[in-house]
């Protein structure tokens, strides 16, 4: 094996151990094998919050990132970035990168990042954010949307678009009795939409009275739990914290619906899993929903904000007779479909492994790093 083919693909991203969406995709990669194929190493460079934890982390993967370009061993660089600090940090990395003309994939996650850039960012700062995606062989939008938005950010930049992996069972499991058990899934936040949504519950409970609702998640848990007292409804509620993993898998399998009124969102990867399980989704027109949800033909859209849309949408997928029935069967076949043709973990990483192939190939023999259908390789990453 030559020194050549001994070079890495550097990975930098949140801590593999810290939760959220960005985190489970990139540990869906590792899983399905993307690490020991590509020879990826992974960087954290944010793993919680505190000024002397984020200095120590953030300093760490930059030095192990410099003693990697110093000694040759990185032949591509992958950042997973969201916005605002999560951005700062990774176009540090990209600029070392560049100095060392190493290539770079700037894969974005975060639904707020037009906000982030149109709003909170000065002259200066949207020149470097230019510069910083101007400068990546590849630009990762998840949404066919946030390319064009991104397109409008850094005109000229190369964009490609690369949804999320899922895994999708080959079939759709049976459906379920049903339950009246409704599921949200991340941050407790006002941008989440998960205050409309303890505002919608009463309307609900007129109706259903036996109706619960888990909010599953980190964040404002007081508040949440403090706006289901006021609100009469704090016995429809349960606030578990954060779950991963098998806890998360056990609260989807007892669930009729999975709830995000978001404001802002990429691509939700508990959206994608709703979906490859048969669960109906609730949700709202915001960043690559609308897409993923085919327009509404495969769930509920609603506007954000929409208290009384949130109310009457879960009464209509617990209506009890042959028109909820039918109504939720379609639901589940529908994005079971979809998320199998557009978001199995087969045609994701396939079409990773192509944008890597498009940007490691030889400058003379090198194509557009456009994701495509895998094929022979003889690039350099020690398989």
């Amino acid at each position: 094996m030559t020194a050549k083919q001994t070079r890495c693909v550097a990975m930098v991203g949140t801590s593999l151990q810290a939760p959220g969406g960005m985190t489970a995709v990139v540990r869906l990669y590792r899983d399905m094998g993307l690490f020991d194929t590509w020879r990826v190493r992974y960087l954290a460079s944010y793993e919680r919050p505190g000024k002397l934890t984020q200095l120590r982390v953030m300093a760490g993967a930059v030095l192990a990132f410099a003693w990697m370009l110093l000694r040759g061993q990185v032949a591509l660089l992958h950042v997973h970035s969201a916005s605002r600090g999560s951005f700062w940090r990774k176009s540090v990395f990209c600029l070392m990168a560049r100095c060392f003309r190493v290539p770079y994939i700037f894969h974005l996650h975060s639904g707020e990042f037009p906000v982030f850039y149109d709003r909170e960012c000065g002259p200066a700062a949207q020149r470097w954010v230019r510069r910083t995606l101007h400068g990546a062989r590849a630009v990762v939008a998840l949404t066919s949307l946030w390319r064009d938005e991104l397109e409008r950010i850094a005109p000229g930049a190369h964009i490609v678009v690369l949804g999320n992996p899922v895994q999708v069972a080959a079939t759709l499991p049976p459906a379920p009795p049903l339950r009246r058990h409704l599921l949200f899934l991340g941050r407790l936040r006002d941008k989440k939409g998960v205050y409309d949504l303890v505002r919608a519950i009463p309307a609900v409970l007129a109706v259903h009275p036996d109706a619960r609702f888990t909010l599953a998640g980190d964040g404002d848990l007081d508040g949440t739990a403090r706006l289901a007292r006021e609100l009469g409804v704090a016995d429809a509620v349960v606030l578990p914290g954060w779950v991963d993993g098998a806890a998360k898998d056990a609260l989807m399998d007892g669930a009729d619906g999975l709830l995000l009124p978001s404001y802002f969102e990429g691509l939700p990867i508990c959206i994608l899993e709703a979906m490859a399980q048969g669960l109906p989704v609730i949700s709202t027109t915001v960043g690559g929903i609308p897409e993923v949800l085919d327009d509404g033909r495969c769930g509920v859209l609603l506007a954000p904000g929409d208290v009384d849309g949130i109310g009457q949408a879960v009464l209509a997928l617990l209506q009890d007779d042959d028109d909820g029935a039918t109504r939720r069967a379609r639901w589940r076949a529908l994005g079971h479909a979809r998320a199998r043709q557009c978001y199995s973990t087969d045609a994701v990483l396939a079409a990773l492994s192509a944008l890597y192939d498009a940007v490691l190939a030889p400058p003379a023999d090198a194509a557009p790093a456009t994701p495509a259908a895998p094929a022979a390789r003889s690039t350099p990453h020690g398989r």
